[in-house]
């Protein structure tokens, strides 16, 4: 899992990134999120309708962005992580009504996929038995994704998990 370190340098690191230096910075992997070309977001009821709901949105922004390449990483990774917002996020009572944002965006050949919920655990992924029935989200985000990497929220409110995929050649036209 990436380190996290002070210093905000987001756009050279970016920069950086993209043309191979590794995903090993999250500040400048968050930067895909707060300064990118492309972005969109989606509030959904973290309930169990959410991560197909998410799946739809996702698949409809990487195909009007050109995406297309990365729709089967992206899509694993969302439903992953939206899963796991909805089974482990949630802070309200059972039937009240809890929200996540999840972000799609795009930035210097790097997609930055952004899910937030009210929780203030951070995941942590785990290791279990090869005959267990859940449990491996996180392992399959981490398999997945050129980088991941989760953060609480300054204001209290929650956390969010972030996960980076690098375009497999050079970027769409967009």
């Amino acid at each position: 899992m990436p380190g996290r370190h002070g210093g905000r340098r987001p756009l050279d690191e970016l920069r950086w990134m993209a043309c191979g230096g590794g995903m090993n910075s999250a500040l400048a992997m968050e930067a895909v999120i707060e300064h990118a070309e492309l972005h969109s977001s989606v509030t959904l009821a973290s309930d169990d309708l959410a991560p197909r709901r998410a799946r739809a949105f996702t698949r409809t922004k990487l195909t009007e962005w050109g995406l297309d390449a990365l729709a089967d990483r992206v899509l694993l990774i969302v439903s992953e992580l939206v899963t796991n917002a909805c089974r482990h996020g949630r802070t309200k009572s059972e039937g009240m009504l809890e929200e996540i944002t999840l972000t799609i965006s795009y930035q210097n050949a790097v997609v930055g996929i952004e899910l937030e919920d009210n929780s203030r655990q951070l995941p942590v992924p785990r290791k279990g038995p090869i005959s267990a029935l859940d449990g491996r989200g996180l392992c399959l985000v981490a398999a997945e994704a050129d980088a991941w990497t989760s953060r609480l929220n300054p204001d209290g409110t929650g956390k969010r998990v972030l996960a980076f995929l690098r375009w497999p050649s050079t970027p769409p036209a967009v």
